[in-house]
């Protein structure tokens, strides 16, 4: 059973102050995702940074409405005004238990606080309400084919921010969680500079391209765009997920429990930033 209730009502909604709420009445259930409403001088453009905070430790975000509604415009294709998705599900699954894996199963992943923060621009007389969409718990009990063990898991989106001083290839860390146990959905990468990515994991080539160039964003574009998913402007994104098959999520760790070697090799036209989001699920005390 899934249904849909009006949250409580956003604390310090006014013009350059951080708006937030902490919610109870989601509590108990499972968090698949939530809508920001906005009005007055407040838009997606006039959200500075959105984050979710849960038992006070950040999981999602900082990220800004512009980005966040860039990502969710190549997910899902909906770009709406005046209406933003923060999202833990994948909507395009192949299946009920890959589409739910993500969502906040908030008594099995020990969550006892749940707030939403967004940093507001200077629009005038800003208005923000939001609307949670939720599952009761019984709907991924064992009986519906969902496994105990993955109930934990959240959808997490975790920032990096790579300086670039001049054109070329560079390798640089990218944090998929303080634990370093997770498993990578994704990786998003907000960049004017960037034009191409390579990637490893313990010396084999996972995403090749040629050294010093990469996979460009016109032929990334083109393999995701095979499975519906949109490239957007200033966006690259790296998605073993696009096909729909939750499977093809990537590990940080090998199977006898040791860390992963991962190098990321990102191509750059000069110099810049790179900011980078791993879209992973993980565990709350493993972020």
């Amino acid at each position: 059973m899934q249904f849909i209730r009006h949250g409580e009502p956003f604390q310090n909604v006014v013009a350059s102050a951080r708006a937030v709420v902490s919610s109870k009445l989601v509590l108990g259930n499972v968090i698949e995702r939530f809508y920001l409403v906005f009005g007055g001088g407040n838009s997606i453009a006039n959200v500075n940074q959105v984050r979710v905070r849960l038992n006070g430790k950040v999981v999602f975000g900082d990220i800004s409405g512009t980005n966040l509604n860039l990502l969710q415009r190549y997910i899902t294709l909906n770009n709406t005004a005046g209406f933003l998705t923060v999202d833990f599900t994948e909507p395009t699954s192949r299946s009920i238990h890959g589409q739910l894996l993500g969502a906040i199963v908030t008594n099995a992943a020990g969550v006892t606080d749940f707030t939403v923060e967004t940093d507001l621009g200077a629009g005038a007389a800003p208005t923000q309400d939001w609307f949670v969409h939720l599952r009761s718990p019984l709907a991924l009990s064992p009986a519906a084919g969902f496994d105990p063990k993955t109930l934990p898991l959240l959808r997490a989106l975790i920032p990096t921010t790579i300086p670039v001083t001049a054109a070329g290839e560079i390798q640089a860390d990218v944090n998929y969680g303080s634990g370093g146990n997770s498993l990578i959905k994704r990786l998003v990468i907000f960049s004017t500079v960037l034009t191409g990515l390579r990637i490893k994991r313990d010396a084999l080539d996972i995403f090749e391209g040629s050294p010093g160039t990469g996979i460009t964003i016109a032929l990334n574009n083109y393999i995701e765009l095979d499975y519906g998913r949109v490239g957007q402007a200033n966006m690259y994104v790296w998605d073993p997920l696009m096909d729909g098959d939750q499977s093809d999520a990537y590990p940080t760790r090998r199977p006898d429990g040791t860390p992963s070697n991962y190098q990321f090799l990102f191509t750059a036209s000069g110099a810049g930033s790179h900011q980078v989001y791993a879209d992973v699920y993980s565990t709350l005390g493993s972020l």
